[in-house]
């Protein structure tokens, strides 16, 4: 007598045969059961409290054996666990030599440029400044971050006394400063003579010299001075600005009250030795003047640096990155957006300090896992997920599957700092920008973003909610995640995969600009 099975095909009817998503190797497969929703981990495999059922869960080792098919950051969820009451520290390596407070940055998208680097690095993290542009405006906006309310300020912009007053006010306009030292020489290092600040340059005629409107009583400090004796100084003589001198009476740095302002506000700023805000800029291999655009942002300051390999890594990539390395020993190199296991290797075989993992779409849950297992083991090196992450969940999954830190433009790019054309409309603030659907509207066609506010109160929103899932995780710092990953005592589910509705043509508003709208 012919099986059902057979009797079926004969018939045409086609069998689908159901699993489990994951098996653990010969043992019988686990009964179904109600999947647990939102993020956090549950006890090791050893010992389980009472609240946890008996092989609840998989590793993630066992979730991502079967190599079946590879996993988004939607297609799995982190279970619940005892929790702890101790807030957990979110100190990580952005690269193999470079800790910041917060696992934040923004990639080298057009959303980045100094306005955003500025704001992630005041609240711990760090932004890459987008290479899309000329190298001598690129590397302004380098100085820009770096000299943004630093503590003592080793390379002001200086004017000489016969300076005009026209010069002198598009410098300022420039750099957005509101003093200026003057030197003998109009240089760094020359012997000060003066000071001259907005208020002198008020009603001014523009063909008039520095020197005839200069304050030249300007209160100082004597090297060597440490930062909290020049604030004192500072405080007490009832300054705004305070040059630092050495014996011979040439300029050392600069002191500014409102930087001092700032550093208070933000005790979490990413900053380098000299208390200045830490940047990154992105570079590429492939550019005719690539080696300049490197050169430019080493001396603009950049405390890290971008490689762009999006266009594949070749010969050509991997010269180019030893170069960087043998030139410039102290950079840290990030290279990215890569996506397999093999060029990550080369990269970091050939000096990179950190790998960006990207272009992995609709994988992103297993090349995080596979690129971050393999190259913290093998050489140390952390890895960046560049994974356009929608959701303060996707940022999760993302760090507790072995990211060190994420890049959030897609996320970012609704904040006043990202750059481009933003608008007044029906009393929200709101972002133009090119569609980047698909389907019948064709790339390009403009559309609007409402605005979500600043970054600077956006990003402790989200380093809240992450201390909060770390707390349910009962994980103490962002570091340990590594850890509990491995020995499995971070336990994984597969969801069911979303429904994904038949596209449809967004609705599109009209944008009209007027006498009442502001254009920034």
């Amino acid at each position: 007598m012919a099986s059902v099975s057979q009797t079926l095909l004969r018939l045409g009817i086609p069998i689908k045969a159901t699993r489990e998503p994951f098996l653990r190797g010969d043992a019988m497969p686990p009964q179904p059961r109600a999947i647990t929703g939102g993020y956090a981990t549950s006890p090791t495999t050893t010992q389980r409290p009472q609240m946890a059922g008996s092989g609840e869960g998989w590793s993630a080792t066992e979730a991502f054996a079967s190599g079946s098919r590879a996993m988004s950051l939607d297609d799995i969820v982190f279970l619940p666990g005892s929790g702890t009451e101790k807030v957990p520290s979110l100190s990580c390596r952005i690269t193999k030599n470079m800790k910041l407070g917060r696992p934040v940055l923004s990639g080298p998208s057009q959303i980045s440029e100094e306005g955003m680097a500025m704001a992630l690095a005041l609240e711990g993290g760090i932004g890459i400044i987008h290479r899309h542009m000329p190298i001598a405006t690129q590397a302004l906006k380098v100085r820009r971050v770096k000299q943004y309310h630093s503590g003592f300020i080793l390379n002001p912009s200086c004017v000489a006394p016969k300076t005009t007053l026209q010069k002198a006010r598009s410098i300022q306009e420039e750099l957005g400063c509101s003093s200026l030292p003057v030197t003998e020489n109009g240089r760094m290092g020359g012997r000060l003579v003066g000071l001259v600040t907005k208020r002198d340059l008020e009603g001014q005629h523009g063909n008039l010299l520095v020197a005839s409107v200069m304050n030249r009583d300007v209160v100082f400090a004597q090297e060597p001075v440490t930062l909290k004796d020049a604030s004192v100084h500072m405080q007490q003589a009832k300054v705004s600005k305070l040059p630092v001198l050495n014996k011979d009476m040439e300029l050392v740095a600069l002191l500014c009250r409102g930087d001092m302002k700032i550093a208070q506000q933000h005790p979490m700023a990413s900053r380098d030795a000299n208390r200045q805000l830490m940047v990154a800029a992105a570079v590429s291999a492939h550019e005719p003047d690539g080696w300049d655009r490197v050169k430019a942002m080493v001396e603009a300051g950049a405390d890290v640096l971008s490689l762009d390999v999006g266009d594949g890594v070749d010969q050509y990539v991997v010269a180019f990155l030893k170069q960087m390395k043998d030139m410039f020993a102290g950079i840290d190199v990030i290279v990215g957006p890569v996506n397999c296991l093999s060029q990550a290797t080369v990269l970091c075989e050939h000096g990179a300090d950190a790998v960006r993992v990207g272009d992995a779409k609709g994988a992103e849950a297993t090349t995080i896992f596979e690129l971050s297992r393999a190259l913290r083991s093998t050489f140390g090196i952390p890895v960046i997920a560049d994974v356009e992450v929608k959701d303060f969940g996707q940022i999760l999954k993302a760090l507790l599957l072995g990211a060190s830190a994420v890049c959030l433009d897609a996320m970012l790019e609704r904040c006043e700092e990202a750059c481009g054309l933003h608008i007044f409309r029906e009393g929200a603030r709101v972002r133009v920008e090119a569609q980047k659907g698909n389907g019948p509207v064709q790339n390009g066609v403009p559309t609007t973003l409402v605005d979500r506010g600043s970054a600077l109160t956006f990003l402790p929103f989200l380093c809240n909610q992450l201390r909060r899932s770390l707390q349910d995780l009962d994980i103490d710092s962002l570091s340990d995640a590594s850890k509990a990953l491995e020995q499995g005592k971070l336990r994984l589910e597969a969801q069911t995969q979303s429904f994904h509705p038949s596209w449809q043509a967004p609705k599109m508003h009209p944008i009209i600009v007027g006498s009442l709208h502001s254009i920034r």
